[in-house]
């Protein structure tokens, strides 16, 4: 670890080989001191995309597989917005799934925030303890699964203690949302930060993605925001374009107001439910209608976000969004 220490400290970015090895000795490591300094180091220089690209392609051939069968997409955050908002993706993924795209929906247990997609799952009655071939199972017979990343990412075990002894962002903050174990063709990706656009944007493009929205709000959130503007990076088809989201030109006034806190798992539990109901037509629907309708258009369901918005809008009204979340539990449970 010395050697690729020096390197960095130098403003010097790793090779892709480098950053796997890095991965590799990290995850293997009781130096805590050099392991710490690496990582610190990285950070203060930047992660770059070749060492993102390196290190994601690390995890993945290091991962449990979900071997789905077909093509599927993903709805997920790399948090570190401070948890300001309720479970946005997790909500918007039964959505999508409802609106017809087969979704393998990556996540955690909260880390910055109050409730992560696990920690809100639970509280719904989803058994985090499933094993692999039913959430492959759940996934082909009712378009929509957990991955839990804790259960399928061994390496993330093994630094589990580093990271928490370190105790500071690092570069396995960023690497949850690119390493989803069902190799997901499309993504809509919610980063922390406006400058993390297009790190992730060309880290996808490098790593195979067909088609990726990357957001991030102007009021702070790694989601399409329904009351501030959302700027985004699209991969499609090899290219990159960039671009703002207008929630009012997109979604009904009353969409567009009232509060988008969320609050603990219980909380986050009962407004995620309100929500597929359809007892909720405040920005907090309209928080999820977008991020669904996202999810839509990099399943290709349709061409632009306003025919999405119309897939969402039917997938909540029809019930259809209600009844994924029920059989995703179910499977979980059976």
């Amino acid at each position: 670890m010395k050697a690729l220490l020096c390197k960095i400290m130098n403003g010097n970015d790793l090779t892709e080989e480098e950053a796997a090895d890095m991965l590799a000795k990290l995850s293997e490591t009781n130096n805590y001191a050099q392991a710490g300094a690496l990582l610190a180091a990285l950070e203060i220089k930047g992660e770059s995309v070749t060492e993102l690209t390196g290190a994601a392609r690390y995890l993945r051939a290091n991962v449990t597989p979900i071997n789905v069968g077909k093509p599927c997409v993903d709805v997920v955050g790399t948090g570190g917005d401070g948890g300001a908002s309720f479970n946005v993706s997790t909500t918007a993924a039964f959505v999508a799934a409802g609106a017809g795209a087969t979704i393998a929906k990556h996540g955690n247990k909260a880390v910055s925030g109050k409730s992560g997609a696990a920690d809100v799952l639970a509280e719904l009655g989803y058994n985090l303890d499933v094993a692999p071939e039913k959430v492959e199972q759940s996934i082909q017979d009712n378009g929509i699964g957990f991955l839990f990343a804790r259960n399928l990412h061994p390496v993330m075990g093994k630094v589990a203690p580093l990271r928490k002894a370190l105790g500071i962002h690092s570069i396995f903050n960023l690497l949850g949302p690119l390493t989803n174990p069902a190799n997901a063709e499309g993504i809509v990706l919610g980063v922390w930060d406006k400058k993390l656009l297009p790190l992730f944007a060309e880290t996808l493009k490098n790593l195979g993605m067909k088609k990726a929205l990357v957001v991030h709000s102007k009021d702070g959130l790694d989601e399409i925001s329904s009351v501030a503007p959302t700027d985004y990076a699209l991969l499609d088809k090899g290219n990159i374009t960039y671009g703002t989201i207008l929630p009012e030109e997109l979604l009904d006034s009353k969409e567009t107001k009232g509060s988008i806190a969320g609050g603990t798992p219980a909380e986050n539990a009962v407004i995620l439910k309100n929500i597929l109901e359809g007892k909720d037509n405040t920005a907090k629907c309209g928080m999820v209608i977008l991020n669904a309708a996202a999810t839509c258009l990099v399943a290709g369901l349709a061409n632009d976000m306003k025919a999405c918005i119309a897939l969402a809008r039917e997938a909540i009204a029809s019930g259809k969004a209600m009844q994924k979340m029920q059989a995703m539990v179910e499977a979980s449970r059976a």
